[in-house]
């Protein structure tokens, strides 16, 4: 047994992390954050010997024109009321988001590499920061199941970030890795119609991580 993999880790810091966005563009000039959700995790295990120790659930409210596009909305379950009544400044949450992923052992996501990094970036470069200390601790969930369906394994001999990168962009027809599927193919139960709310995706990450890790070897 090698007790120096992942799913034998019993005293890493494992930060989740999911934002939903004004729309799908990656750059902060045509898109923001409007959500960011974090769950804190000793273990990175679901069930009843998980270790979460907190979570937190972050509505922002940018000084912007941009709007929210429509399809956005729908599928997020939008609500300006929300928001207005409840959403707070950037500068009210940096400060706990940089805590968080600065202090974490691991980041986790799915999509993280493709999509959630990028706004992370931006946050970061908001408050006039560097955010490239945080790439060698992500875990994307979304490109180690590609990794695992395609049967691409990795090799230690390259970096962990260069395989996930590479699994990031590989492109196999009928292989369908999203959250839901992954979910689904494990047969985790979960609330799947509350998908698309940050927090809700997140609680459904971490059954996901918690079976993926087991399949790979990390």
């Amino acid at each position: 047994m090698n007790d120096r993999l992942l799913r034998y880790d019993k005293k890493s810091v494992y930060v989740f992390i999911d934002c939903e966005t004004l729309n799908l563009c990656l750059n902060s000039c045509h898109n923001l954050p409007w959500q960011i959700a974090m769950i804190k995790c000793q273990n990175g295990k679901s069930g009843p010997d998980s270790e979460i120790s907190d979570s937190k659930d972050f509505l922002i409210k940018w000084d912007t024109k941009l709007k929210i596009s429509d399809d956005a909305a729908r599928i997020t379950r939008f609500s300006q009321d929300k928001l207005d009544k409840l959403g707070k400044k950037p500068e009210e949450v940096f400060t706990t988001i940089r805590e968080w992923l600065d202090e974490s052992d691991y980041i986790v996501g799915h999509n993280v590499l493709g999509f959630d990094l990028y706004l992370i970036k931006e946050l970061y470069k908001h408050f006039g920061l560097c955010y490239k200390h945080l790439v060698p601790k992500i875990l994307d969930t979304n490109a180690l199941a590609r990794g695992i369906k395609t049967n691409f394994k990795y090799d230690k001999s390259s970096s962990l970030m260069e395989y996930q990168y590479c699994m990031n962009n590989r492109r196999v027809r009928g292989v369908r890795t999203n959250l839901k599927a992954m979910g689904e193919e494990f047969g985790i139960e979960h609330d799947y119609d509350k998908l698309h709310d940050a927090l809700v995706d997140l609680e459904l990450n971490i059954k996901v991580w918690d079976k993926i890790k087991y399949q790979i070897d990390l």
